[in-house]
């Protein structure tokens, strides 16, 4: 199974009474995260699901991932992608996904999740954090739908995507 994992573009610093979860993306972080869009389509196959954090910038920024793949579904706004939730449980999530016959899957969330994610799946090891930059795109391929040991594809810093696209 191949699986995509994207940070959220940059966002708004909190503010006086806003809650994390309310956070949007910046005007510049919109216009990173469409910049690199392009270059996303060129290297991801369109996936057979979409999850999402619930926090505001994850969806905006897995919209613009979906509509630049051709993902036509609705995007799957899971909790196991906030940025405090243990990766056990997203790594649960994929193990579901994989033992049904999906083929392809992409996360949208935050550090430090996406990072102890794809640490665990690369190494194995659930407190091996592998960071990643706002926007970046990483994809990592499983070598069998009976395991989430996986190798990586690529990784893709939001700035190289843009200058690719």
């Amino acid at each position: 199974m191949l699986i995509h994992l994207l940070r959220h573009g940059i966002a708004e610093d909190p503010g006086p009474g806003m809650r994390d979860e309310e956070r949007a993306l910046t005007e510049e972080g919109q216009r990173r995260i469409r910049r690199a869009a392009p270059a996303w389509s060129k290297v991801v196959s369109t996936p057979d699901i979409v999850f999402t954090s619930p926090l505001r910038r994850a969806r905006e920024t897995a919209v613009v991932f979906a509509e630049a793949v051709g993902f036509l579904g609705d995007l799957r706004v899971e909790e196991a992608l906030v940025p405090d939730a243990p990766p056990s449980l997203a790594a649960s999530l994929l193990e579901a996904e994989a033992l049904s016959g999906c083929k392809s899957v992409a996360l949208v969330g935050h550090e430090p999740h996406l990072g102890y994610l794809l640490g665990l799946v690369l190494t194995g090891h659930p407190r091996q954090p592998i960071p990643f930059k706002k926007g970046m795109l990483v994809c990592v391929e499983t070598e069998s739908c009976a395991s989430l040991v996986a190798r990586l594809k690529f990784a893709l810093p939001q700035r190289a995507a843009g200058d690719l696209g």
